[in-house]
């Protein structure tokens, strides 16, 4: 895969794809959508890699959406995220076979922020900073945010941090649920080595299974869940253990 817009470094069955536009920090134009999405549709098939982690090189982790490399305007930017970008993006990332992990590793600002609520897991360095910025643009939330922020860290809080477009700081975001770990800076990548083997060790229909249940659960009500979790414990059980 050619790839200018991402590093792609594959180790232990993990992939760690970081955001490669530094002299933005890591702004997301167009082709970088169009990379991510290659990327995303190639690992799902690609039975040798079980985790992914996403970060950003340095200094940041994604400073958001990089309008200013959309020279047709607005309209084009639009016409271009709803034809093979974003929509595809957020459908991929939601019906994933991986575990993908979030290495926050600075500032996540805007669609920066909103990519990492796809994630499964985010886990941050004791410097980064987190924004919901836009409010402050003119704009609304995207990348289905306006959905996982809510379920993330409660309606209340998402309230507050999309309607002001503050920025906060990695405790925080621990103290609220939008993170599960703050490490120090040069701890940020063995972290989230350490975690990504963990769930490579696992059987890996029994991490897809669970990714999925959890994700269908959110919006379905006790009963259901109740039946379909019956009837996915029992074909776990068959794949693991198979027919007596």
């Amino acid at each position: 895969m050619n790839l200018e817009c991402f590093l792609y470094d594959v180790k232990d069955s993990i992939l760690v794809l970081t955001m490669n536009r530094p002299e933005v920090r890591n702004a997301w134009n167009r082709q970088m959508h169009d990379e991510y999405l290659e990327v995303l549709r190639k690992v799902n098939e690609d039975d040798s890699i079980r985790v992914v982690i996403l970060t950003g090189a340095p200094p940041a982790f994604s400073s958001g959406t990089d309008l200013k490399s959309f020279s047709e305007g607005v309209t084009s930017f639009e016409a271009s995220l709803s034809r093979g970008g974003a929509g595809q993006q957020i459908t991929l990332m939601h019906e994933f076979k991986k575990p993908i992990i979030a290495a926050i590793n600075g500032a996540a600002v805007g669609m920066g922020i909103t990519i990492t609520l796809m994630c499964d897991i985010r886990i941050a360095a004791e410097s980064a900073t987190m924004c919901f910025r836009f409010t402050h643009l003119g704009v609304v939330p995207e990348f289905a945010s306006p959905y996982m922020l809510p379920r993330i860290v409660g309606l209340g809080r998402a309230m507050e941090l999309c309607l002001t477009a503050r920025t906060f700081g990695a405790q925080e975001a621990l103290n609220m649920g939008l993170v599960t770990r703050v490490v120090p800076d040069d701890q940020l990548m063995p972290a989230a080595m350490e975690i990504a083997r963990n769930l490579a060790s696992k059987k890996e229909h029994a991490i897809r299974m669970t990714r999925e249940m959890l994700y269908r659960h959110l919006d379905t009500d006790f009963y259901t869940a109740v039946r379909h979790d019956a009837v996915d414990f029992m074909e776990a059980v068959m794949q693991t253990f198979g027919k007596k």
